[in-house]
């Protein structure tokens, strides 16, 4: 794909969603930014800097949503995104030796991505399940009660080894 059809195509989704949140202006950034980063996975400076026209608001103020939100990337991160809570009722119960086992399962480190691109690693503070510790996400998928047996089920085998 050249530079000019691939411009055209990031243009386009944005351009839907501008036309959706243009007429409320400042009140839709949050939805324009999560929209476009569904789209696109991430939000780029062009991107950024797209929102902010098309909705009329200073790109200062663009940044700063986007850099206040935690799910919100402002860098490239992978398809799917492993949120493991350390909070302490999941610390407690065990969230640091799944932390470990997603790192050698997935052969990265804490906000490291795989080489693929399919995977990113955050340790959260949070993820409101506390009462099901320890708790982890899978791109939208909330699991409870992770055991080092049941995270066999939730990744694919050492992507370290697929990469050698």
């Amino acid at each position: 794909m050249d530079s000019v059809s691939s411009s055209a195509w990031m243009r386009e989704p944005l351009a839907e969603i501008l036309t959706r949140w243009s007429p409320i202006g400042r009140s839709g950034l949050l939805p324009a930014l999560i929209e476009a980063q569904e789209r696109l996975g991430w939000l780029s400076e062009a991107t950024l800097t797209q929102i902010a026209n098309g909705l009329g608001v200073p790109l200062a103020h663009v940044y700063g949503v986007a850099d206040f939100y935690a799910h919100l990337y402002t860098h490239p991160v992978g398809k799917n995104i492993v949120r493991v809570c350390d909070d302490v009722p999941c610390y407690l119960a065990g969230s640091e030796k799944i932390i470990q086992s997603v790192k050698v399962k997935l052969g990265i480190g804490e906000n490291e991505t795989t080489e693929d691109g399919e995977f990113t690693l955050e340790v959260v503070p949070c993820l409101g399940h506390c009462d099901h510790a320890p708790v982890m996400m899978v791109g939208k998928a909330v699991h409870k009660a992770v055991t080092e047996e049941t995270l066999q089920n939730l990744l694919p085998t050492n992507l370290a080894n697929l990469h050698e």
